[in-house]
């Protein structure tokens, strides 16, 4: 049985703070479902319409509530904007592995970084065992997030078709 996920109404760091979605992001978080540089890297449903975009942003506002105990979704906001998010992608039992986007606009300047560490530390402070994290082989701007986060590359590689193309999917995990 997945052990519960009991999120802070909010987390600080030096520069964002993480903190559940609200009404107010919904324009900004299709933005960042629906960026063809965040999509080429993170596995987003294709939404075929603005409606399914909505529909499902609003799903992940319910789930990032504290009061949700079974999905870990946390906004990343840098100045009161959000710029991208920490999410689960798989809870069992102790180990969780999480995936995160920022927006192209805001990469490059260590909020990634900062954001899964703080995020690493909740989980680890819930009793959670095991991180990991996934990333497309190509992608070496999130395996160095993982790595400068603590994480160690394993030796699992799963194929993934994604959006028409075959993606090699490499993982890391940080274990306490």
């Amino acid at each position: 049985m997945a052990l519960p996920i009991k999120k802070k109404a909010q987390i600080k760091t030096e520069k964002l703070i993480l903190k559940p979605y609200s009404e107010q992001d919904i324009d900004t978080f299709i933005d960042l479902l629906t960026n063809p540089e965040i999509t080429s890297t993170f596995m987003v449903p294709e939404l075929e319409s603005r409606s399914r975009a909505e529909e499902l942003v609003r799903k992940l506002i319910v789930f990032s509530q504290p009061d949700d105990t079974k999905h870990l979704e946390y906004g990343i906001y840098l100045n009161g904007k959000m710029i991208g998010f920490v999410n689960d992608c798989g809870i069992e039992d102790d180990e969780i592995e999480i995936g995160y986007v920022i927006h192209p606009q805001y990469q490059r300047r260590g909020y990634a970084t900062e954001a899964v560490h703080a995020v690493i530390a909740e989980l680890r402070e819930m009793g959670f065992r095991k991180v990991t994290a996934g990333y497309f082989s190509e992608n070496t701007a999130s395996l160095r997030v993982m790595e400068k986060c603590g994480m160690q590359k394993t030796t699992i590689t799963d194929e993934e078709d994604y959006r028409g193309t075959r993606h090699i999917c490499k993982y890391c995990e940080i274990c306490f």
